[in-house]
């Protein structure tokens, strides 16, 4: 072997001015779980909302009792299934923020998939400025505060929201009081 290839010692590596960009970090839509959505949870008859590809409806954990929403959306053609699991990938970006719906278990069958929310009781923003009419300075800046907070966090994700409305903002029931 050469001499230069016996050497242990350390090269300096002049990086000065140079700047590596971080890769962003990918969660990977795993699931561990080996059962199906009726083995874990019971629907309700509470309808929350319908969209074009999804219904939303309340549902009660088998285990602990609990109540949920979990959004159902039924596999049919022309659905991509790419744009349900970028969903739930960009859902687990962003737990644990507390003014970002928070995304408790993804399930799947042959016919739909499930994400499972927490339950959130106090209504869209949409009803409450339909019930109250008129929010004063307080409550205004609270909402924008709540969301401009909200929307802060996905940016520096590099998320964009892209359907930002008030029928998409919902409110907890302790909140619903201020409002």
């Amino acid at each position: 072997m050469p001499a230069e290839m016996l050497s242990s010692r350390s090269i300096p590596i002049d990086d000065t001015g140079k700047r590596r960009k971080k890769k962003k970090k990918r969660v990977r839509v795993a699931s561990t779980f080996s059962g199906t959505f009726p083995d874990l949870y019971r629907l309700t008859d509470d309808v929350l909302g319908e969209g074009a590809y999804a219904k939303v409806q309340g549902c009660v954990s088998l285990q602990s009792g609990k109540d949920y929403a979990v959004k159902i959306v039924e596999k049919k053609d022309g659905h991509s299934r790419g744009r349900v699991f970028r969903e739930v990938e960009t859902l687990y970006q962003c737990q644990g923020n507390k003014n970002i719906l928070e995304l408790i278990e993804f399930c799947e069958d042959d016919a739909r998939f499930y994400l499972v929310f927490e339950k959130l009781r106090g209504g869209s923003i949409l009803s409450h400025i339909q019930r109250k009419k008129h929010f004063n300075e307080k409550e205004a800046s609270m909402v924008v505060r709540d969301i401009a907070t909200a929307l802060d966090y996905l940016h520096t994700k590099g998320i964009a929201h892209r359907d930002l409305k008030p029928e998409n903002i919902l409110c907890e029931c302790v909140a619903c009081e201020n409002l």
